[in-house]
């Protein structure tokens, strides 16, 4: 019943991170995307918050190629999960067990910084249409005086695009984006946790928080969000 893109991006002064995900479930964005300054991680399907939260924290220590397969060998319910992220070292990994509810599958783009999972699709055209749609905003986002706040409008437009495609086959009910970068801003953690439409409504929440952080300074901005 959900749909999630991981995602890692260039800056200039260094790697950013970021997870979307959309669902017909309340507050997807307390429990399944985490993301720190060495990756971005997605738990899912039957959501086990260990494997989200166990999974970022090996990143400090080893690639998620390695931490994601680790934790999945050590729940006996693994069959029922989807797992998948991006870390700093280049690497990506995505897991569907085979007990998730159809449409379910995964991709991984390791040359983009890509994966994306979903189960209870309308159909598996949502991961392709989500992905292409957030490397199609690259351009714009290399013309970003801070491109990892790019993110943010980017994941938004990936989960547009992965709704467009199908989605989850039951409706939007909650989505969230969340993003490390090496410099935070107030618009980089958004829920929408019950909402008819949490896709538009999430992006109106950026829109406007993007908005009010441009009435503060520098200085105040660093004060404040780092």
């Amino acid at each position: 019943m959900t749909f999630s893109i991981c995602v890692r991006a260039e800056t200039p002064e260094g790697p950013a991170f970021g997870v979307g995900i959309a669902t017909d479930a309340p507050a997807v964005g307390a429990l399944a995307p985490y993301v720190s300054h060495r990756g971005a991680v997605s738990t899912q399907s039957f959501v086990n918050v260990r494997l989200g939260r166990r999974g970022i924290a090996l990143l400090d220590d080893i690639g998620v190629e390695a931490a994601l397969p680790g934790l999945l060998d050590r729940d006996d319910d693994s069959s029922m999960r989807q797992l998948h992220g991006v870390d700093d070292e280049g690497g990506a990994f995505a897991f569907t067990g085979d007990d998730c509810d159809p449409w379910s599958g995964d991709l991984v783009r390791v040359d983009d910084g890509l994966t994306a999972a979903g189960n209870m699709l309308a159909n598996g055209d949502t991961l392709d249409a989500a992905a292409d749609a957030f490397l199609a905003g690259a351009d714009a986002a290399s013309n970003d005086p801070v491109p990892d706040a790019d993110l943010v409008p980017r994941l938004v437009d990936a989960l547009d695009a992965g709704r467009d495609a199908g989605g989850d086959k039951r409706g939007h009910s909650s989505a969230a984006v969340l993003v490390k970068a090496p410099k935070t801003t107030a618009y980089h953690d958004l829920r929408v946790d019950e909402h008819e439409d949490p896709i538009a409504e999430l992006r109106r929440v950026y829109e406007a928080a993007e908005a009010a952080s441009g009435e503060f300074t520098e200085e105040k901005k660093s004060r404040i969000f780092d």
